[in-house]
């Protein structure tokens, strides 16, 4: 019998008169959620010193490790310390029913595959507890009874079911979950914290400030990659007359030489400017100018 099937035997006998759920009709069909993973080795060299100003102690302390096997298992030793076994880091961009469309996953916490099997199968967000995770910036704790209790009410269908003992199985039977926006893009990473116990009563308030600290920190570091990796995406779709406006800038010329030279008008220069600056996350043509060099982009 799976666990699920023991608290649903459990709710029949304290509310013998209570209704079977069942399934709802109305959820959008679920597409496939693509995946990009990213790992600890990729992060620290892409980082920008404005991008992480104000950063945390840890995140001080895991930026200062020599190696990234060293920073990964600091955080792993600080989990242990805790109380969780599994982390995850997904920053998601949703498509128009407000599921996962793209998701920019960290591999080196995941304990096993269910993170990007709940992505891939439209699981994840179709939780009431994860959606609320996801739309705040408030911590919410849960465990196994309050995520089956709370899906059942949208009806759990077998992979659903089997994805439930799956976490029971391997460990991530209660635990956290918050989310942050990713500056200067449309993405928000949901943060994950998961342990064995199956109630959360363990799960105090020094153990939730705890885990903010390192999510925070985690997510001062990734934050900053996955913007580096949106400019770079964003600078190869440059249209030619982008890339010749861009070059320009790089090398110094003012609006009105660029227009000359590119023979079009002053306005037009403005307006490319303005779009290539949303691009590339700049708050000023300097900074444009600096990141367009640094990634070599014309």
């Amino acid at each position: 019998m799976s666990y699920i099937d023991v608290v649903e035997e459990l709710e029949d006998l304290q509310n013998p008169a209570a209704p079977s759920p069942r399934p709802a009709s109305g959820l959008p069909a679920r597409a496939s959620c693509e995946i990009r993973y990213i790992d600890e080795l990729e992060v620290a060299p892409l980082l920008r010193a404005d991008e992480t100003a104000d950063a945390t102690f840890i995140a001080a302390e895991l930026g200062a490790a020599r190696t990234a096997d060293e920073r990964v298992r600091m955080i792993r030793g600080i989990l242990n310390i805790m109380g969780f076994s599994g982390l995850g880091y997904a920053a998601l961009k949703l498509d128009a029913h407000k599921q996962p469309e793209y998701a920019y996953l960290l591999r080196n916490y995941l304990r096993t595959d269910l993170l990007p099997q709940s992505l891939q199968g439209g699981y994840l967000l179709r939780d009431p507890h994860m959606r609320r995770a996801f739309e705040s910036s408030r911590p919410h704790v849960w465990d196994m009874r309050s995520l089956v209790n709370a899906s059942r009410k949208d009806g759990i269908d077998p992979p659903m079911r089997r994805f439930f003992d799956g976490m029971r199985e391997n460990g991530l039977a209660s635990g956290l979950a918050f989310s942050l926006p990713i500056a200067r893009t449309s993405l928000r990473a949901l943060i994950l914290f998961a342990g064995p116990p199956e109630h959360c009563e363990w799960i105090t308030d020094s153990v939730i400030a705890q885990a903010l600290g390192l999510g925070l920190s985690l997510h001062q570091r990734c934050a900053a990659h996955v913007q580096a990796i949106c400019r770079q995406d964003n600078a190869n779709g440059l249209s030619q007359l982008q890339q010749q406006i861009l070059g320009a800038v790089v090398v110094g010329m003012p609006d009105k030489a660029i227009a000359a030279r590119l023979n079009t008008t002053v306005h037009n220069v403005d307006y490319h400017l303005r779009q290539l600056r949303e691009k590339f996350g700049a708050r000023n043509r300097s900074q444009l100018a600096y990141l367009a060099g640094k990634m070599q982009v014309v």
